[in-house]
């Protein structure tokens, strides 16, 4: 297996080809390479716009299996080496969920299904792509790990999993299959039930999934119990745009962090919540040359890179304010919650460290 270091903790989370536009794709990877993180590719395939920039790619397999597919939607163990043939693709992640739709699957409307996305991912053109809600390769926790490691052998990357927390007991059953196993996910990105997309479902958004600042922690937790800490590492995602956000993450026992809106907003993202409508006026989100034009990628990747330092040098500034040498040292002793009486109590307090 290659092994992947990262430059950054903190790396641009998945935004697919197709849900945003290439000249978008294009300033992100661009960005990336500039500000030395990695960019994820979301689920909808390698694209030679994610590529363009030089940075470091993270591949990731949605429900759909889109850009590593057959023609029946199956996993094909030929189309996932042909991706890990590539230098920049150093890792690889299997979406189980995201936070801003926890439980159901992505839908790309059929008026942004071009010839070039239908021929990226594996579909028909012109029509709409819904993916299913799950993996229909992991009904269960066994499958789950299987499916990791046939992605793994095939691709001979790191592989993890993304997905939300719900029901914290379902961690604590995966890693007790990953000891009785010895199969275990290379890392384990946990999406906070507030994360986002203009395309969700507010009922999803608003209600389901627990928030980064629950999760992180029982994720942290669960995996020091199980004597996991060293072989699994975490990332945040979920809304994580502030450097106090970002710095809180790390603080409650994330290895790196993620951010899509952050990233979005630096390309000039207005919220006009058209994601899904083709019509977004800044050319992030449409295939509508009209609407494009104002997106240029050589402009919008120092944006991008400039967002990127100005997060981490505060996260930085932040740490050494606690005592801490590096953001990556920052640990629950720096944080302290404000209660609903208005005094604050300690995140180590409300959940106490675990040895491990």
């Amino acid at each position: 297996e290659t092994a992947y270091e990262p430059n950054s903790f903190f790396n641009i989370s998945g935004m697919s080809y197709g849900a945003l536009s290439k000249v978008a794709v294009e300033a992100l990877s661009r960005g990336a390479a500039e500000a030395g993180c990695w960019l994820n590719t979301g689920e909808g395939g390698l694209s030679p716009y994610h590529l363009s920039g030089g940075c470091d790619v993270v591949f990731q397999i949605g429900t759909a299996k889109y850009g590593v597919r057959d023609q029946d939607g199956r996993l094909s163990r030929d189309k996932l080496v042909e991706v890990a043939a590539n230098e920049n693709v150093r890792m690889f992640e299997i979406k189980l969920a995201q936070g801003a739709k926890p439980g159901k699957g992505g839908i790309l409307p059929a008026e942004k299904v071009t010839a070039e996305i239908a021929a990226i991912r594996g579909i028909r053109e012109g029509e709409a792509s819904v993916s299913p809600n799950r993996h229909v390769e992991a009904p269960d926790i066994p499958g789950l790990l299987d499916l990791i490691e046939s992605v793994r052998a095939a691709t001979g990357k790191p592989t993890g999993i993304k997905f939300v927390m719900g029901d914290p007991e379902f961690v604590n059953r995966l890693l007790v299959e990953v000891v009785a196993r010895g199969i275990a996910p290379d890392f384990i990105t946990i999406d906070g039930g507030d994360g986002g997309t203009g395309a969700a479902p507010m009922p999803l958004m608003d209600n389901v999934g627990l928030t980064v600042r629950e999760a992180c922690p029982l994720l942290d937790d669960a995996l020091r119990r199980n004597g996991l800490r060293d072989r699994i590492r975490i990332i945040a995602s979920g809304k994580l745009v502030n450097p106090s956000d970002v710095a809180f993450a790390l603080a409650a026992g994330a290895d790196f962090v993620v951010s899509a809106r952050g990233f979005m907003f630096s390309l000039g993202c207005i919220q006009a919540m058209k994601c899904n409508k083709n019509t977004c006026p800044t050319g992030i989100t449409t295939h509508d040359p009209r609407f494009q034009r104002g997106l240029v990628p050589a402009d919008k990747a120092d944006n991008v890179a400039n967002f990127h330092k100005g997060i981490v040098k505060e996260v930085e500034m932040i740490a050494h304010s606690c005592g801490a040498p590096n953001a990556r040292a920052l640990n629950r002793d720096a944080v302290r919650i404000v209660q609903q009486t208005g005094r604050t109590e300690a995140l180590a307090t409300l959940y106490p460290p675990v040895a491990g």
